[in-house]
């Protein structure tokens, strides 16, 4: 059965990438169109992509295709220019760093790619980056960042920072009246947070992230009962269903978005919930007119 009528996935992969994928971007936005899904965002950790969506939108009617941006190293890291620049041309979310945040290269033992995937190219050496300063307190250039994301209609989302990066991150951006702020996969390992954070998160204005990812067996980060528990606990209304698939060990994005859907129905969610979190609420934070 199909699921993902009017969906929208705000965090997929495919390729040109770095990463092995499992479909390029027009296979990608064929097959949402083909599923009947509303929009997809483009992520890519090497680089925007803005003029990639563009393109893409161009040859595929009928499905709506967005870039983004990560402030990974290979754009400058936390690169104010490189911000602007992209949400000028239409960027929808601005991500923190993934693989070149310090959190993710400990997490892996001091590399910025991945146990579960390697990159088919050479990856320099990184240091990782933090958006805190040795004191604790967020660094000058994120301020900037944020004042370049206020008011653009561009989402601020966190990337793979750590926890207690995460929550000062969330903080100041909401005090500095950024209106849309996204919790990336806070069940996944790799940035894996304790649900009461991400209930405090949710009360200052965030959106969260729940993720198919986090219930693939080499990513497995939870139980799909507990995911759950934790959306009834954060309200439909807060949370956003993406799949961050494109890995080429796994279904195709919108098979593996079908699968995530039916798990989640099979563990209590209701369809209205499903139309909620994969239809109303990333239209919201993507500022798409209500259908």
């Amino acid at each position: 059965m199909n699921y993902l009528k009017g969906a929208i996935d705000i965090h997929v992969h495919s390729s040109p990438s770095i990463f092995p994928r499992s479909v390029d971007d027009l296979e990608l936005a064929e097959q949402a169109k083909r599923a009947g899904m509303r929009a997809i965002v483009l992520k890519a950790h090497e680089e925007s992509t803005v003029s990639r969506a563009k393109l893409v939108s161009k040859v595929v009617e009928g499905i709506e295709v967005y870039g983004s941006l990560v402030l990974n190293e290979y754009v400058g890291g936390l690169n104010p220019y490189a911000v602007d620049m992209a949400i000028q041309q239409g960027a929808k979310l601005i991500w923190m760093p993934t693989g070149s945040a310090k959190h993710h290269i400990d997490h892996y033992g001091g590399k910025s790619d991945y146990k579960e995937q390697k990159s088919t190219i050479r990856l320099l050496p990184q240091k990782g980056i933090t958006v805190l300063s040795e004191d604790g307190r967020l660094l000058p250039v994120v301020y900037d960042i944020l004042d370049l994301v206020k008011g653009s209609g561009a989402v601020l989302a966190t990337g793979h920072l750590s926890p207690l990066e995460t929550k000062v991150l969330v903080e100041a951006a909401v005090s500095r009246g950024v209106e849309k702020v996204l919790v990336a996969h806070p069940d996944l390992k790799i940035n894996k947070m304790d649900l009461s954070l991400q209930c405090e998160l949710v009360k200052m204005g965030a959106y969260v992230e729940k993720s198919m990812l986090t219930l693939m067996p080499q990513w497995k980060s939870i139980e799909p009962d507990e995911l759950v528990r934790g959306i009834r606990q954060l309200g439909t209304e807060n949370c956003i269903l993406q799949t961050d698939f494109g890995q080429a060990n796994h279904p195709v994005p919108t098979e593996g978005y079908n699968q995530f859907i039916q798990i989640l129905l099979d563990h209590g969610i209701t369809e209205t919930e499903i139309e909620q979190m994969a239809c109303s609420n990333p239209a919201e934070l993507l500022g798409l007119q209500a259908k």
